[in-house]
């Protein structure tokens, strides 16, 4: 019995080992900001598709003139992140998904896909400079051992919001159409409440945060491990061979996120129209199974990040690629709509894990070029989401509705070898290297 007791002793880690005081601080403000993602998305795409009957190529011109935004911003605030106050940085960021839900809102009553894709396109460029800086503050407020926990905590506070906000939504949306069904204004008065929620989210961010305050490792109360860090960084520069080398992980690694970021954008915007044309047309029915498919994902997010804290990165990165790839197979060929959200839930739970080992690893890189290299992801990441969309929507159009995902299927299983090669080029010699030892 004390044998037992003292190995569950030995393996309690208290918070304090993990994040800073205010850490919940942090990952609090993100509640607020994403109250209206899952319902204005699923609005804006129910909108494109069916109310004004657009193309496939209008459909993912959406998603990606909202990644074009991302892209603009992403090209500078990684070098603004790591030079000036990250506090302010996401507080003008909230402000600017802010104004883009009150631009979303008006285009909608007026139904112009120009205001749309304008207002999507700052939707994108506030949110590039909100997550940057704040996606640097958790990585700087939790410990190498549990960064991807940190993150898991981050998308659970986003489910949250988003669980809230669709429910706040959805019964304006329906309650509005039961008794007011030709009054535009009333049935969409949750985008800009939601538009007003970034505001206090920017505001309570700035008041809350004391972004100075960085996590202190138990045993390292000078921070000596991050200045031996950034020394071993600075000795890595001195070989000009390795740096080569060190190059060479970071393009293989950048450029399986630039493809993996288009080959999500080739198929994830045509989910819903493939639902429409398969299974159901009914948009209050649909979006109360779609819904799960976001949620579920996001409520086991803590799970899911202490799971990647743990998990091989070469094996974790190609399991979950192997089965996402499977996972879209089943999509296409779906004809149920239980079925349909169930492939959904596994599809996004994949995501989520594949995507908390990417961001564990690449926050461990470098510590004083963090913000540079979240940028860089922002940026890669952005080209892809605007490219894929719209090849998205040309095979969908000239081909089949089936063809995105299909494309998808190959891309994904494709990718495998360059994560995998990257990571192993760059594992040596990353700054924040985890000792299995010590993390036990």
């Amino acid at each position: 019995m004390r044998l037992i007791v003292n190995r569950v002793k030995k393996e309690y880690i208290p918070d304090s080992h993990k994040f800073t005081s205010d850490f919940d601080s942090v990952i609090f403000i993100v509640v607020w900001n994403a109250l209206g993602l899952f319902f204005v998305d699923f609005i804006m795409t129910y909108m494109i598709s069916q109310v004004l009957g657009a193309t496939g190529v209008a459909i993912g011109l959406f998603p990606a003139s909202l990644t074009f935004g991302g892209l603009i911003s992403a090209s500078f605030i990684g070098y603004l992140t790591d030079r000036y106050s990250k506090k302010i940085l996401v507080m003008i960021g909230a402000f600017g998904r802010g104004i883009s839900y009150f631009g979303l809102y008006t285009s909608i009553i007026m139904q112009s896909l120009v205001g749309m894709y304008f207002s999507a396109f700052l939707l994108g460029f506030g949110a590039f400079i909100f997550w940057n800086p704040l996606d640097t503050i958790i990585s700087e407020k939790s410990s190498k051992y549990h960064r991807s926990s940190a993150f898991g905590k981050r998308r659970f506070a986003l489910g949250i919001g988003m669980i809230l906000g669709t429910i706040v939504g959805f019964t304006i949306f329906s309650l509005t159409n039961i008794f007011t069904p030709n009054n535009v204004f009333l049935i969409f008065s949750a985008i800009p409440i939601f538009g007003i929620a970034n505001f206090y989210a920017g505001i309570q961010f700035s008041r809350k945060v004391d972004e100075n305050k960085k996590f202190q490792y138990p045993n390292d109360p000078i921070n000596g491990i991050n200045e031996k860090a950034e020394s071993e960084f600075n000795d890595l520069k001195t070989s000009e061979k390795r740096v080569h080398f060190y190059l060479l992980g970071i393009i293989l690694l950048f450029l399986a996120l630039f493809l993996g970021a288009t080959n999500a954008g080739i198929y994830r915007p045509f989910i819903l129209p493939l639902i429409f044309l398969n299974i159901s047309n009914n948009p209050s029915l649909v979006s109360w199974f779609f819904l799960p498919t976001s949620i579920i994902g996001t409520i086991i997010a803590p799970k899911l990040g202490t799971l990647a804290d743990k998990i091989n990165p070469y094996l974790g990165l190609s399991i979950a690629s192997t089965i996402g790839g499977f996972v879209t197979f089943l999509i296409i060929i779906c004809r149920d709509l239980w079925f349909f959200a169930c492939l959904l839930i596994i599809d996004n739970t994949i995501m989520l894990t594949s995507g908390f080992i990417m961001v564990n690893f690449i926050s461990r890189v470098s510590i004083k070029h963090r913000g540079k290299l979240f940028g860089l992801i922002s940026a890669f990441e952005s080209i892809g989401m605007i490219i894929g969309p719209f090849l998205g929507g040309i095979v969908w159009d000239s081909v089949s509705a089936q063809a995105p995902f299909i494309i998808s299927i190959i891309v994904e299983w494709s990718l495998i070898p360059f994560f995998i090669l990257g990571i192993r080029i760059l594992n040596p010699n990353i700054v924040e290297a985890i000792d299995k030892k010590e993390s036990k």
